[in-house]
C-alpha cells in the first residue's frame, strides 16, 4: 500500500493520542473565509509516514483521534471507526475528532 498519511502518536498515562492528517497537508495552514484556521503542525500530527493499514491499526487502540485530511476522513469513514457527526470542514478540508470514554 501507498504511504500517504502521516500519523502521530501522544502517549500521557493511559491514554493514546493519535493525530493524523494527508501526506501534502503537513506543515500546512488551513482557513477559511471567517478567519477559522488549523495549523497542521509537524510538532502533532508528524510522526511517521504510514499507509492505510497502519493508520487504521494505531486509531484503532488511541483513546482520542485528530484527523485532518479529506483523505485521512474518509478511510475513517469508509471503515466505520467514526461518523459525519464527527465531521467539519474548514476551507474545503475535512476534519474529525474521535474521543473513546
Amino acid at each position: 500500500m501507498e504511504k500517504r498519511f502521516y500519523v502521530k502518536e501522544h502517549v500521557v498515562g493511559n491514554t493514546r493520542i493519535v493525530g493524523a492528517c494527508d501526506m501534502e497537508l503537513l506543515g500546512k495552514t488551513i482557513h477559511d473565509e471567517t478567519g477559522l484556521k488549523i495549523n497542521v503542525t509537524e510538532k502533532f500530527y508528524g510522526g511517521v509516514l504510514v499507509d492505510e493499514k497502519e493508520l487504521l491499526r494505531l486509531i484503532e487502540k488511541a483513546n482520542s483521534v485528530n484527523l485532518v485530511g479529506n483523505k485521512v476522513v474518509r478511510v475513517v469513514l469508509e471503515r466505520g471507526l467514526g461518523g459525519l457527526g464527527n465531521v467539519k470542514e474548514i476551507g474545503g478540508v475535512m476534519l474529525m475528532m474521535i474521543i473513546r470514554l
